[in-house]
């Protein structure tokens, strides 16, 4: 997505590295999130990964201090810096096993403080398009809105507007999911799924005004209309025993075998 940094948050990063360097157990200092991404609006706040050691960071974690809120850094009207603090074990894991959501904050991210030989190598590592997912969960997004046009045509029938919303909602998620790995595109979670979304080289005509129209009403028409784009789109071919059998296994049984819920893998 590419970073222009705003003059106001080049100030904050150089505070905040000047403040949280002197910590001797700090390693390294992430700059994240919408400034990273490119995304930063002049208000927006500062968001860093604060890097320790395995061991710097147990107590941390024992205490519940794994957050930091700070409001005294920023010479602008709104703007505040908010972190998280990681260990270096916590990057390696999200390369080997992370979700799309998780590699997605290391997308674009950037060191601005380091005593970590090869930290860049590490975040590049950990924000890395899961290849070796993506045919299985492109079966799996597309076995979802099979299913969720299903419970809407139920709840079509049987006028229940909170599953015609829960189907709507989730359909609209799983539809842009196998947009967005066909284009090996990472999932950055909700708040900035739909522009994710509109980056997207290649997708249906009309994307996003069928999820909208969905969204503003949903029912079996609107739920048809996109249901049926995202199929040809992806041109897979499944059928319906498929479908529920991996809809059973990733949204009903994954508490089986530890995964997360497909939505949030």
């Amino acid at each position: 997505m590419g970073r222009a940094l705003l003059p106001q948050h080049e100030r904050l990063i150089a505070r905040a590295c000047e403040r949280y360097s002197s910590d001797s157990e700090l390693l390294g200092l992430i700059v994240g999130g919408s400034v990273a991404h490119g995304l930063a609006a002049p208000e927006s706040d500062l968001d860093v990964m604060l890097v320790y050691s395995d061991a710097a960071a147990a107590p941390r974690l024992e205490q519940d201090r794994l957050t930091v809120f700070d409001d005294t850094l920023a010479d602008y009207e709104g703007g505040y810096l908010d972190g998280k603090v990681i260990e270096i074990a916590f990057i390696d894991e999200v390369a080997l096993r992370g979700s799309e959501p998780a590699r997605w904050a290391f997308e674009d991210a950037f060191v601005a403080f380091s005593r970590i030989e090869g930290l860049e190598a590490r975040i590049a590592a950990a924000a890395a398009y899961p290849e070796h997912e993506r045919e299985e969960k492109l079966r799996d997004f597309l076995s979802h809105v099979m299913l969720m046009e299903w419970f809407m045509r139920e709840a079509d029938k049987r006028r229940d507007r909170y599953l015609a919303v829960f189907s709507g909602s989730r359909l609209a998620l799983y539809a842009g999911r196998a947009v967005l790995a066909s284009n090996r595109m990472l999932y950055p979670y909700h708040k900035w799924f739909l522009h994710q979304l509109e980056r997207a080289p290649s997708k249906p005509d009309d994307l996003l005004a069928q999820i909208d129209a969905l969204l503003v009403t949903p029912s079996i028409e609107t739920a048809s209309e996109l249901a049926a784009a995202v199929t040809a789109f992806t041109n897979l071919d499944l059928t319906m025993r498929e479908a529920v059998t991996r809809f059973m296994r990733r949204s009903e049984w994954n508490w089986r075998d530890g995964r997360p819920p497909l939505e949030d893998a």
